[in-house]
């Protein structure tokens, strides 16, 4: 049972990815930049390990210093924030071009297994994002005797 509903978990978020894929490619055909509206969920995959899983998000461009991570026993959240300015004057044709970009990413994952918060770790590694989340100990099943 339990592997056929992690069967059920993988299809569904690789749907939900090749859907994201789609509506990225879209959206970038007409936009410059992604919306300013929000929209902005990175791709991401999870690697199910024997003691943890891993967690690995696209975020080509980002520093460090500009990753939230949230996790709790279920769940993993990812915030991605950062803004530049660039000018540019050229003198020779008398204009001057000022542009402003933000950009933003949120991802919110539902965990397929608990897992232990407290220990959790990350690194940023060429662009992506690689989150360490070790599996919390088996649920224990005991037996209660009727009184």
């Amino acid at each position: 049972m339990e592997n056929s509903v992690n069967d059920i978990l993988s299809n569904v978020a690789k749907v939900q990815r090749e859907l994201e894929g789609m509506f990225r490619d879209f959206w970038s055909k007409f936009l410059k930049y992604r919306p300013a509206l929000g929209y902005g969920e990175p791709p991401a995959d999870i690697e199910d390990k024997e003691s943890e899983l891993v967690v690995y998000v696209d975020l080509p461009g980002f520093s460090k210093e500009e990753i939230k991570i949230k996790v709790t026993e279920d769940m993993l959240e990812v915030k991605a924030e950062k803004s530049e300015e660039r000018k540019l004057t050229e003198k020779s044709r008398n204009y001057i071009v000022k542009e402003r970009m933000y950009e933003s990413f949120y991802k919110r994952i539902h965990l397929p297994v608990k897992v232990r918060p407290e220990q959790a770790r990350a690194k940023l590694v060429n662009g992506v994002l690689e989150i360490y989340l070790p599996k919390s100990e088996a649920t224990r099943e005991i037996e209660v005797r009727l009184e």
